[in-house]
């Protein structure tokens, strides 16, 4: 009997420890249901910005989709130039 609990506590063959019955699979119905569920409560759990919050950030990213649109269109307009002062040479 010794030998038995040995070779057990050592790490040896042992039993697997019994597993429930898998559950059926849940329908898509019940998929869609428990999606929008945990959907409804993510979103009482994000902190929203405030009007005046919003109101400065979307004035941000407009003045910088505005100057990055200049400092791009001036580079277009310089390579532009560049390259064909380069194609009339050659």
């Amino acid at each position: 009997m010794a030998s038995k609990q040995a070779i057990a506590s050592a790490g040896g063959p042992t039993k697997p420890a019994p597993t429930a019955a898998p559950s059926p699979k849940p329908g898509i119905v019940e998929t869609v249901r428990g999606f929008f569920e945990d959907v409804r409560s993510e979103m009482k759990k994000v902190s929203w910005p405030t009007y005046d919050e919003l109101k400065s950030l979307t004035i941000l990213v407009l003045w910088s989709l505005l100057i990055s649109g200049i400092v791009l269109g001036v580079f277009d307009f310089i390579f532009n130039n560049f390259m064909g002062l380069i194609l009339r040479l050659g």
